[in-house]
């Protein structure tokens, strides 16, 4: 049984450096994004690794897995697939944009997954290219959770594309049902960085986010999304859809205000499934930074 541990410092330094191995010259066409798949069969997740990226999110039942938590347990195939010769994407610079997780049940923690990674479905965006990240997990042969994630890479789009334009849901016109501030520390990137394998200087430090356009240094999309969760007590039910847009970074430190919308009697979509609503912005106003969908669903019997 293969076991998803924490990674080490020296392991995800020499995965990051074989991101640089080869040239990435982008797409011309995106029907041309090559289909690049990684997969580890019979994994668990290691109970200290679990612990750690619960206690950063801010979570106490560490006894089923959070939404997110095998979408960051599955970042060394992520890593096989960016570091691919194939791959055609520089990985430094990426934008992350939206997040779709689907889970069909609960998810034990110490149960064993089938672990399946591929990219799929490149598209041109404003502002360059992005591609789909799909994860899978499948625990007793059924696919039992699955995230969709979508990801820029960042360039220049032909002037003969029309790009498609995604309309930002509008805001709840009534007053959200509860609303947190939540401090962010500068050292959140680093700390989250370490749980999830991720080195990207931009989470580490303003100097190194500087040399990448940013103004000060970001925490992972992942990481607010987990941590709004959280916050919000979602999802109740064990089988649920969300969908989340990543409309601007949480840049580090910063305040951020966490307000939610629990489901009524009119909210449900169609099918009667209680929907619900997240919204991070900066505290004081601002542009929001996360929107969250989330709809819960009955698992089966």
């Amino acid at each position: 049984m293969a076991v998803m541990q924490r990674p080490g410092f020296l392991p995800v330094l020499a995965a990051t450096v074989g991101l640089f191995r080869h040239a990435r010259r982008g797409l011309a066409d995106p029907s041309l994004l090559p289909s690049i798949e990684r997969a580890q069969a019979d994994a668990s997740l290691d109970p200290q690794w679990l612990a750690a990226y619960c206690a950063c999110v801010g979570l106490q039942d560490d006894r089923h897995l959070p939404p997110l938590a095998l979408q960051i347990a599955a970042a060394p195939l992520h890593m096989a697939i960016l570091g691919d010769a194939r791959f055609p994407f520089r990985a430094l610079g990426m934008v992350h944009l939206t997040q779709r997780v689907v889970q069909t049940r609960p998810l034990p923690s110490l149960a064993r997954y089938d672990l399946r990674a591929f990219c799929a479905d490149a598209r041109w965006e404003k502002r360059g290219m992005s591609f789909g990240l799909v994860t899978e997990a499948r625990c007793d042969g059924e696919v039992v959770w699955r995230g969709d994630t979508r990801a820029l890479a960042p360039g220049k789009t032909p002037a003969a594309v029309t790009a498609p334009t995604a309309d930002a849901p509008a805001e709840p016109a009534d007053v959200a049902d509860s609303e947190q501030v939540l401090r962010v520390p500068e050292s959140t990137g680093r700390r989250y960085a370490a749980i999830a394998g991720d080195l990207n200087p931009i989470h580490q430090h303003a100097l190194l986010a500087r040399l990448f356009g940013f103004r000060r240094a970001i925490v992972h999309g992942t990481w607010t999304l987990a941590r709004a969760l959280a916050v919000a007590g979602l999802p109740q039910a064990p089988a649920f859809a969300l969908d989340a847009r990543f409309r601007r970074p949480v840049e580090l430190p910063s305040d951020v205000v966490v307000r939610v919308w629990c489901a009524r009697g009119g909210d449900a979509v169609p099918g009667g499934a209680p929907a619900h609503r997240i919204l991070v912005s900066p505290k004081g106003g601002g542009r929001t930074c996360v929107d969250v969908e989330l709809v819960e669903t009955t698992a089966p019997s």
